[in-house]
């Protein structure tokens, strides 16, 4: 009788960790999904803003560039746990080839000794290459521009395999719309 019971709880100290990783796991993975969903969400919005704001300048030279970070980067800002490492502004064509004829803006949060090029209400940026400048992109040429984000994603649990942060990338291409005028 002493052994069923020894036997018993054994059996239920194993039962318990398969239970335990298969809950941690779909945790992990609902909102890893959620996450994502967010990330592709943020990088549409910035497109989105991009195609609208085309070569909008304000006065600073890079206001269209400030209206697709905030909108991109400002859309991930709420969600803990992914911080934007990279956003591109690049040049494409409808099959989303990234940097059509070399055309990229590519920024980075700044790190070290990095200057800042540009203040945005999505924070401070570096810029790594300015190949297509918002001066590039007028309204009703018919370029499409593209967006892409890459993503610091840190895991909530730090749980066996789900430790540490991975690296995402989501990119998305619109055309670049003409004037309402």
């Amino acid at each position: 009788m002493r052994r069923d019971r020894g036997t018993a709880a054994v059996e239920m100290a194993l039962a318990f960790v398969i239970i335990l990783m298969i809950a941690i796991g779909a945790y992990e993975f609902g909102t890893g999904f959620i996450d994502r969903n967010a990330m592709a969400n943020a990088a549409r919005e910035g497109a989105r803003a991009g195609a609208a704001a085309g070569d909008y300048d304000n006065g600073g030279g890079d206001d269209a560039d400030c209206v697709i970070i905030e909108a991109a980067a400002g859309s991930l800002s709420g969600i803990a746990g992914n911080d934007v490492r990279e956003l591109w502004i690049y040049e494409s064509d409808d099959s989303g080839f990234v940097g059509l004829n070399g055309n990229i803006q590519r920024y980075r949060r700044p790190i070290g000794s990095d200057t800042v090029d540009l203040v945005c209400a999505g924070g401070n940026w570096s810029r790594q290459s300015n190949t297509f400048p918002p001066s590039e992109r007028a309204l009703g040429s018919r370029k499409w521009l593209g967006v892409k984000l890459v993503v610091d994603h840190s895991w909530k649990t730090n749980f066996l395999f789900w430790s540490g942060t991975t690296t995402w990338e989501e990119e998305v291409v619109m055309r670049i719309e003409p004037s309402a005028g």
